[in-house]
């Protein structure tokens, strides 16, 4: 297995998981909304934006978020190397991914990304070209950064460590964030 099918499978696994949890909720409400961003002005995430699993009522009254299945076992670690990066994977999960490197984020390229991969406010404007799913929320430092990929694909997460290159990172470090 390659890194690009190794990414791919706890995407999967993390996407499959989810469309059961909307399957599910859909089933017993009728006014359920997914990927519908909410601003959280007492928080620390990046923009102070949040997009919850699932959400219900217009406006929305509650949400939900679905908690991953454990896995039986470790995955294993492994390892990508560019002549000018080196990406090495402890830990991977799609919905809690903490990415620690040596450069320094810039807002500029953070906020480019962001808002590649953020739902819009208003999910009639145009999107980037090649976007399909989104994230759900972003933590940032200069050096670190926190992420729940929610529905995006993997060229997020190859987008993002494109960005810590762009920011003179030379070595990252990917494992598993708040748990």
């Amino acid at each position: 297995m390659n890194v690009r099918e190794a990414i791919r499978s706890v995407r999967d696994d993390y996407v499959e998981q989810f469309d059961a949890m909307v399957a599910l909720q859909r089933a017993k409400r009728s006014d359920i909304f997914v990927d519908r961003r909410m601003t959280r002005p007492e928080s620390s995430l990046f923009g102070k934006l949040y997009v919850p699993d699932v959400s219900f009522g217009d406006p929305m009254t509650e949400w939900l978020d679905m908690v991953p299945r454990d896995r039986a076992g470790a995955l294993p670690g492994f390892s990508l190397e560019t002549p000018s990066l080196v990406v090495e994977v402890e830990d991977l999960w799609w919905d809690d991914l903490r990415l620690d490197h040596d450069g320094a984020f810039t807002g500029k390229l953070v906020s480019w990304w962001f808002d590649r991969w953020m739902p819009r406010a208003d999910s009639a404007t145009p999107r980037a070209e090649g976007v399909s799913g989104f994230i759900h929320s972003v933590t940032v430092d200069e050096t670190w950064m926190n992420v729940d990929l929610g529905t995006a694909t993997i060229d997020a997460l190859f987008n993002l460590l494109s960005i810590a290159q762009n920011c003179g990172a030379k070595s990252v470090r990917v494992t598993r964030g708040r748990r």
